[in-house]
């Protein structure tokens, strides 16, 4: 959710201790959410090299080094406007609070929309056979992005500002903005978790492939319902020096979910790294491969570590 400029705590009437205090905790809450990205990204920089740079040119690649770096840019404007040494020289009209919160907006809509784009790949992998479930996902996803373009237009006219850009109301309309996403993935795991449950009854739940995908879209989708529940929430406060607080967090967060997802099945589905079983399924007829690729009945072949799709046989269950 847009947050708002964090504001010099020396330009902060000395009487207001509240609006004092909410300075000093957003700036905190803002430098650990960047240093914990920035953190994370070095200490999987190897596995970046390994798994990532070395892969030709694709959209997958794209969007991964979209979700690693965007945010991470974010956050750094942020703390640079909102550093209490910094902020004063910049000379705030209303204005240049409006285009701040625009800027907030747009980039947090693309991370999000770059996130949700991963987890739609991952169910495109378990239903590549059924159509009717990918035109209804596909369909989903920009109604998805429009919810949320949507709640920002409507709220960005409505939220308030004092002379340091900080919010001080927002409006009700910004509900939007988050409900949308929260209904998105909350969609997408449904649909996760009656395959996993389908794979279970039909023997091939156990597959690592299976497992994987399971795994890293529970542990996503509620560390993302989580922080972007929590962001919300706060727009509920009585003192809204309080509400951007985790603004920080959100996008460190959809960062960390988004590349690692890739990451994972990167490593898992590395050349080099272990082969993984194969099984049958019966589900619509066709034969299922979980090693590198799953095969459709089509002689067409999905490579879920690009999700592009070349021509190539059936191959038969081992």
């Amino acid at each position: 959710m847009p947050g708002h400029i964090n504001v010099p705590l020396v330009t902060s009437p000395s009487s207001d201790v509240s609006h004092a205090s909410a300075i000093r905790i957003d700036y905190a809450s803002s430098l650990g959410a960047l240093t914990f990205l920035l953190y994370d990204i070095i200490i999987t920089l190897d596995d970046e090299i390994k798994f990532m740079c070395r892969k030709p040119w694709t959209r997958t690649k794209f969007i991964y080094l979209f979700i690693r770096y965007i945010p991470l840019c974010i956050q750094i404007s942020t703390l640079l406007l909102g550093s209490p040494e910094l902020t004063p020289q910049f000379h705030f009209i209303s204005h240049d609070c409006f285009i701040w919160e625009v800027y907030q907006g747009v980039g947090t809509v693309l991370v999000f929309g770059a996130v949700d784009y991963v987890l739609i790949l991952r169910v495109y992998a378990l239903y590549h056979n059924n159509p009717t479930v990918l035109r209804v996902v596909f369909v989903a996803f920009p109604l998805e992005v429009c919810g949320m373009c949507v709640g920002l237009g409507l709220s960005l006219d409505g939220i308030k500002f004092d002379d340091l850009c900080l919010t001080t109301a927002v409006p009700a309309t910004l509900i939007i903005y988050g409900g949308s996403t929260l209904l998105f993935q909350t969609f997408l795991f449904i649909l996760t978790v009656i395959k996993f449950i389908t794979a279970v009854r039909e023997g091939w739940g156990d597959t690592p492939l299976v497992g994987l995908v399971m795994r890293d879209g529970t542990w996503a989708f509620f560390l993302l319902f989580a922080v972007v529940a929590a962001n919300s929430a706060l727009f509920g406060l009585k003192n809204h020096d309080l509400a951007s607080i985790l603004f920080g967090w959100t996008l460190s967060v959809f960062s960390f979910s988004g590349y690692h997802v890739l990451l994972n099945l990167a490593f898992y589905l590395h050349d080099g790294g272990p082969r993984l079983p194969t099984r049958r399924s019966s589900t619509y007829n066709s034969p299922r491969q979980f090693t590198t690729r799953i095969v459709t009945d089509r002689n067409r072949v999905y490579e879920l570590s690009t999700f592009r799709a070349e021509a190539g046989p059936s191959a038969n269950s081992g």
